[in-house]
């Protein structure tokens, strides 16, 4: 009878043991499966995640276990406070902190080493989250080339049939924006064959373009800049186009995210053809004009936004503008497909005084591409 109670005893003791033992294991691993969120406060209702972007009118916040990336207006927001840190760089300022409120719906508080600071949204160039807190690919990149953001797309065609067409596009647009420097980036390449019986596959498009830049400041709206095209088009007979440029401009905003850039200046235009025996090199100076915007459409029907973007420069020679001159025009619409990823449609303008009268001045191109936006 006594053996019996003991084993009873033990029994129960072991069985109060692994409830123990086992509710103390399965607290420390609750707290070690705790997820660090940020959190908003929308009209009352809290939401939890992380921020992943400041845009000039929406904050991008990626909800907990939900995919997708939600798109939030500064005006309905009531209140931020997030648990991950940022790196965040406005002027030549940059700091290490949690955004810990917002202020008037245009401005965030930030804590950083014992310290409020109260940072405009319209102000910021960078804002990312630390390493320590993400330490993927994507947020490596942002943190290692901060104040840089642009997009990269690509169209291609590939059409058989009668004869065999293979055409590709790409195109590529930076901008690093620090202070009150602007360094920008255009580039855009353009290759097509095709191949009909009986005639072998010939070329008909090989182009490139680039043009590198950048704009300082002065004062918030007023600029200088100074930029540098290069390019070749050699089934228009153009197979090496240098342009120096410089000048002044303006910048006009239409809006937290819409501006205009219209400038003025002088340009230098140094072009050798490729047959050089029937035509010679050809240089002149010229003045520079130029124009550069871009619109943003949001709360599209179906689409979110819609994004218009364009350029303009023209360089009439100041000898006899009738006979030397250069422009080029891009006007270009994306839609955002889903988070980065986005489809453009593009239309290119090309105008200048070719010598070869079977070429003509004028080349339009419409193209429809897909890439994306960082």
């Amino acid at each position: 009878m006594v053996s019996g109670l003991k084993m009873v005893f033990v029994s129960l003791m072991l069985v109060f043991s692994s409830f123990v033992f086992a509710g103390g294991n399965i607290s420390n691993d609750k707290s070690k499966k705790e997820v660090v969120m940020d959190t908003i406060e929308v009209h009352g209702m809290v939401l939890k995640g992380k921020i992943t972007n400041i845009g000039p009118h929406k904050l991008s916040f990626r909800l907990v276990n939900i995919d997708g990336i939600n798109h939030i207006a500064y005006k309905d927001i009531d209140a931020i406070h997030t648990k991950y840190r940022y790196n965040i760089s406005y002027g030549d300022e940059r700091i290490n902190g949690r955004v810990v409120g917002i202020v008037d719906q245009e401005s965030l508080k930030v804590q950083s080493a014992g310290t409020t600071k109260v940072v405009k949204i319209t102000d910021i160039d960078h804002f990312a989250m630390t390493i320590e807190d993400d330490p993927s690919v994507e947020n490596y990149v942002r943190n290692k080339v901060p104040y840089l953001k642009g997009n990269f797309s690509i169209g291609l065609e590939l059409e058989s049939g009668s004869s065999v067409t293979d055409e590709i596009r790409v195109q590529a647009n930076l901008l690093r924006k620090k202070a009150q420097n602007e360094t920008y980036l255009h580039f855009d390449y353009e290759y097509e064959t095709k191949k009909t019986p009986g005639i072998p596959k010939t070329e008909t498009t090989d182009e490139l373009s680039i043009m590198v830049g950048n704009r300082y400041f002065y004062d918030r709206d007023n600029f200088l800049y100074g930029a540098l095209i290069g390019e070749y088009d050699r089934i228009r007979n153009i197979d090496a186009r240098w342009v120096p440029t410089a000048g002044y401009g303006h910048n006009f905003k239409l809006g937290k995210s819409s501006w205009i850039k219209p400038s003025i200046g002088l340009a230098y235009v140094w072009t050798r053809y490729t047959d050089n025996t029937l035509y010679g090199d050809s240089s002149y100076t010229a003045a520079a004009l130029g124009l550069t915007g871009e619109y943003l459409i949001e709360d599209v029907y179906l689409i979110n936004k819609v994004k218009i973007d364009g350029r303009v420069v023209y360089f009439p020679s100041f000898t006899d503008p009738n006979e030397d001159w250069l422009t080029r025009a891009n006007l270009a619409f994306t839609v955002p497909v889903y988070e980065f990823f986005t489809t453009k449609l593009s239309f290119d303008y090309i105008n200048d005084s070719n010598p070869d009268p079977s070429i003509g001045n004028n080349k339009t191109q419409t193209n429809l591409m897909f890439g994306f936006e960082f």
